[in-house]
């Protein structure tokens, strides 16, 4: 069985002009093997691909963890460059523990993920 976590990330921009380049990039770079969990998100403000894995085994060892790590690499190193294109990543996961959250986010952000708790009766 293993410890779960539930994973959502986002590579967005607020530029309309923006968004064939970021879809290129997404496209041609984002791991195969989680290409079924990403959709293309849009709205009057934001253009761009969410990523969302419910109930998953998010280990850094993981082989789709590490193809998944290495696009983020290649995703924040080319926004944080100078001249860097308007992109925005953001990054949740939230373990099955109660402290256990992880976030990051880089570029040019306006903190679109949050976490919300809520209570539920399981019997």
């Amino acid at each position: 069985m293993g410890y779960r976590s539930d994973v959502k990330a986002v590579f967005y921009t607020k530029k309309v002009d923006e968004w064939p380049m970021l879809r290129l990039f997404v496209d041609e770079n984002f791991p195969e093997e989680w290409k079924d969990d990403l959709e293309v998100i849009g709205s009057t403000v934001y253009s761009g691909f969410v990523f969302s894995v419910g109930d998953v085994k998010w280990y850094d060892s993981f082989p789709g963890v590490k193809a998944f790590n290495a696009f983020v690499d290649k995703y924040t190193n080319l926004i944080n460059e100078e001249d860097a294109p308007p992109w925005a990543y953001e990054f949740m996961r939230v373990g099955e523990d109660y402290e256990d959250v992880e976030s990051d986010r880089e570029g040019d952000y306006d903190h679109v993920l949050q976490m919300t708790r809520e209570i539920t009766c399981d019997f």
